[in-house]
């Protein structure tokens, strides 16, 4: 297409069809004396895009008429000894080295001046960094004859860049078609992308809009273009690879698995890159920490001499993703002295800076096999750690020693020199320090140590990550464990309450048995740990080996187990407790926690549960207070109106449980009575009978709310439960009580012993207002499935007293709005059929309700409810007692 001028010079005429603004620049323009060494690519660029961009005008007509003066050869071929680069870069580190190196093996460089939009975040372009380097460059515009637009987001999506880069050199109509449309093609392409990832973790982050412009489009595709062409385009996203290009380009054999690598590596950026956008997004869309699709960019820090064992080869990478930015922990570490890090030197430090970074008093930690062997804190440093080293100096030998605070020359000293107490002659050995600083001094004499010692400097976790661990196939992620001292609340389930040190004694043991691989069982005093027994497939055995270490110091200890016991007597608890430990401290939830209770009681040792918010006793919180006389407790007892409701636990039913509780509401207050979860009875053995007895004494203007979850009762329970509720005259009280027909996902349906509960409300004299029974007993007559028919959830709302006259009025009229309709709908349409011996199937509602006044002058509404669904009860809760979200801040059974 292109033709050799007689003359030295050609000019474009103007031509009225002209609708191209480029165009029209060039259309008046004379080009003077063009030659390969001058711009070599205009002359043929601009002529051949003149020929196609006339509108209206035949390519035909044009070319017998008009020439360009163009030189001898194509300067965008692919032949030996004239290659093309196209170079866009944001970071140009190294670029001299690079521009330069290509110009001197004759390589042609065509440059995208890359710049960012916002604040001008990037000085000039790839090509003016090339230009004063001395680097001959053509810019990308002078290639696609069309300028940047839409503020820079259009510049190289254009078929003069991808053409170039995307066609197969040896298949002939890919030549064909560049030819046909005079695009030369790319050898080299270098590209690296905005600093995304740079923007968004700056310190004070970066508004959406700017995060989105800083959004990278072009470079991808021309990277992904390249790295899939990459047998015939070298593509090169990081600056070290420079030398490696430079040096492949002087070579005359094609090494296609240099090529391959380059390849892998351009997808792999690319691919993180993505990865920092897609995780920027979803927090700005305010999505669940767990997303849909979990992406972990990780980069290779170092190759590890080997695994966990001497057969496993092994690496260490480190976590790219946003929220790691800023990260502390091992990962990060500077090491200032010794041998290279090993998978297990990992494991062993992380695990030993996990557990020193929980306390706030300075504290030594020491680690073996990511077990903490030894935990004491104090004022004096130095002593700490020599109480962390006797708490188990055989384990201690050869492990991992942690601190919270600078090394300094006097704790660096004591490191060095300290004697193992075993023999009081040989010198502790380490295969790790780590500490949040040292002084210069510090780590001089550490080094002094050993030349293998490993020193590291670590900055604290953050907080609020998440936690990852693999399994076949999969991995598990759940919030990391962020429990701190702060969080550390006891509830008081034994009759003897803890000592002010005891109480100190039990949050230090318990801040140590987080860290302790289950079953864990940890024994501390005078924040020191005095010995811990772990990994053992029972509980039993890890408090036997607990209290051999912690040897004759045990008496008065705190003991911290990190699950429940399952059993008390002749088992865990009753060995700690005649072992002569005061407190014991664990989450409970048991379904015998109440005999680690009896068995405290019976030894006087002090028993904590972890589990809620505050003990048993009075409380006062603004316009609530409450008492709890008896507590043998899951019902969570919230108080209205205060930031910090009183939390109280109760354990699920089994085997003839008895639970008594009884609760003052003071005058004028407002208190709530809820569960977690439904209350499940378990089986119970021959006649005995869970039971429950409340009884809630409610002052004058006060309103008591007893919402729970329904009863659930398993096959052969037996469960009785008593509510007695005394008012004076304008308290106020609303009672949810409801029960299934037992685990539908078991088979089971009514296929409980006895269920009996009966709600009773006294005036002043002990005059009865409202007496209520509900008895199912399978020795009647009929069995309580054909009586319950096709129902499986019964319940009863009761709602009482002058505060709540606008709630008894909607929940009333609701009613006879919802037994009107339903009745009105054709039986066709109606719930479940009730089998018969006729052939008109009698068709009860799915869902039935009735409501009915009592009390003096009509106080009191009771409701009663049968449905087929549970979930239809709930919805029916919900909605009738919404009017009480003023009262207590909060709709029910929302």
């Amino acid at each position: 297409m292109l033709g050799t001028a007689a003359s030295s010079a050609a000019t474009i005429p103007t031509t009225a069809h002209t609708a191209n603004s480029i165009l029209r620049a060039f259309q008046t323009t004379t080009f003077d004396s063009l030659s390969s060494s001058h711009h070599p690519i205009l002359g043929a660029r601009f002529h051949f895009l003149s020929l196609r961009s006339f509108s209206n005008v035949s390519t035909k007509a044009m070319s017998h008429s008009q020439t360009l003066h163009a030189s001898n050869y194509h300067p965008q071929s692919s032949a030996p000894g004239n290659k093309q680069a196209l170079i866009s870069l944001s970071d140009k580190k190294n670029l001299t080295l690079l521009g330069n190196g290509l110009q001197e093996l004759g390589v042609y460089v065509i440059s995208i001046c890359v710049k960012c939009n916002v604040h001008n975040c990037f000085t000039g372009g790839t090509a003016s960094a090339l230009e004063n380097a001395g680097v001959s460059v053509t810019k990308v515009e002078q290639l696609t004859c069309f300028p940047e637009m839409l503020d820079g987001r259009v510049k190289t999506l254009h078929p003069n860049i991808h053409g170039g880069i995307l066609a197969i050199r040896d298949q002939k109509h890919h030549m064909e078609v560049l030819n046909e449309h005079g695009i030369g093609t790319f050898d080299v392409v270098v590209v690296n992308l905005y600093p995304f990832y740079d923007k968004v973790t700056s310190t004070g982050g970066i508004d959406f809009d700017d995060g989105i412009e800083n959004i990278d489009i072009g470079g991808p595709a021309m990277i992904r273009a390249a790295a899939k062409n990459h047998k015939d385009v070298l593509v090169v996203v990081d600056s070290q690879d420079y030398p490696a290009l430079l040096e492949f380009l002087k070579g005359s054999q094609d090494d296609q698995q240099f090529r391959r690598k380059l390849a892998w590596k351009a997808f792999e950026h690319v691919a993180s890159y993505d990865s920092a956008v897609s995780e920027w997004l979803w927090k700005q869309t305010g999505g669940d920490k767990f997303p849909p699709k979990l992406t972990v960019p990780l980069s290779l820090k170092s190759s590890l001499r080997y695994g966990e064992n001497p057969h496993q080869k092994a690496a260490f990478y480190v976590d790219k993703s946003l929220s790691e930015v800023n990260a502390g922990g091992i990962a990060t570490a500077i090491q200032h002295h010794g041998k290279e890090m090993s998978y297990n030197n990992y494991l062993d430090a992380d695990a030993a800076w996990n557990c020193v970074s929980e306390f706030r008093n300075p504290t030594c930690v020491i680690v073996k096999h990511t077990n903490p062997c030894g935990v004491a804190s104090g004022d004096d440093i130095l002593e700490a750690y020599r109480l962390a080293v006797k708490a188990d100096p055989v384990s201690a030998f050869g492990g991992i020693v942690a601190f919270n605070i600078e090394v300094d020359d006097a704790l660096a000293k004591e490191i060095r020199e300290f004697r193992s107490p075993t023999d009081g002659e040989t010198r502790m050995f380490y295969e790790i320090v780590v500490a949040p600083k040292y002084t210069e001094k510090g780590l001089e004499i550490l080094r002094g140590k050993s030349k293998t010692l490993r020193i590291l400097e670590a900055k604290k976790n953050e907080k609020g990550k998440l936690s990852l661990r693999q399994v076949g196939g999969g991995w598990l992620a759940q919030d990391s464990d962020d429990l701190t001292p702060q969080d550390i609340q006891f509830n008081v389930v034994s009759e003897k309450k803890p000592q002010d040190n005891e109480l100190r004694d039990a949050e230090f043991a318990w801040l140590c048995v987080k860290h302790v691989k289950s079953n864990a069982i940890v024994i501390a005093k005078d924040n020191r740990m005095l010995g811990m027994g772990s990994g053992q497939p029972n509980r039993l055995e890890s408090l036997r080996i607990a209290l051999r270490k912690a040897g004759d110091e045990v008496k008065g200890a705190a003991l911290a187990s990190d699950a429940f016991f399952p059993f008390a007597w002749k088992d865990a608890v009753e060995e700690a407790c005649e072992s002569g430990i005061g407190v014991i401290a664990e989450p409970g939830g048991s379904i015998r926690d109440g005999d680690a209770v009896d068995c405290c009681n019976k030894y006087g040792v002090s028993l904590l549960f972890t589990k809620g918010k505050s003990s048993c006793g009075r409380m006062q919180a603004n316009a609530a207070a409450m008492s709890c006389n008896l507590l043998v407790l899951p019902l969570p007892m919230l108080s209205g109106f205060t930031a910090s409701p009183m939390a109280v636990a109760l354990s699920p039913y089994s085997l003839g449980d008895s639970i008594s509780v009884e609760f003052t509401i003071g005058d004028g207050c407002t208190a709530v009575l809820t569960t977690q979860s439904s209350t499940k009875v378990y089986k119970s053995l021959g006649s005995k009978c869970s039971e429950q007895v409340l009884e809630a004494r409610i002052g004058s203007g006060a309103l008591f709310v007893v919402i729970p979850d329904p009863v659930t009762c398993f096959s052969t329970a037996r469960y009785s439960q008593k509510q007695v509720f005394r008012v004076v005259s304008d308290s106020s009280l609303i009672i949810v009580d409801w029960f299934t027909s037992g685990r539908h996902e078991s088979g089971e349906k009514w296929d409980f012993e006895l269920y009996r509960s009966s709600n009773c409300i006294f005036a002043e004299g002990n005059q009865p207002v409202f007496l209520d029974t509900v008895l199912l007993e399978q020795s009647s007559p009929v069995d309580i499935a054909e009586s319950m028919h096709e129902y499986q959830v019964i319940a009863m709302v009761l709602i009482y007293g002058p505060k709540l006259k606008h709630v008894q009025d909607q929940v009333q009229e609701n009613v006879k709005r919802l037994m009107s309709q339903q009745l009105q709908i054709p039986s066709t349409r109606l719930g479940c059929c009730a089998k018969t011996n006729s052939d008109n199937c009698l068709v009860r509602p799915a869902f039935i309700a009735s409501c009915s006044a009592f009390g003096p002058k009509g106080m009191g509404v009771v409701v009663r409810v049968a449905s087929t669904t549970t979930e239809a009860v709930y919805r029916f809760l919900h909605h009738q007692l919404a009017g009480m979200e003023p009262l207590l801040g909060v709709s029910p059974y929302s």
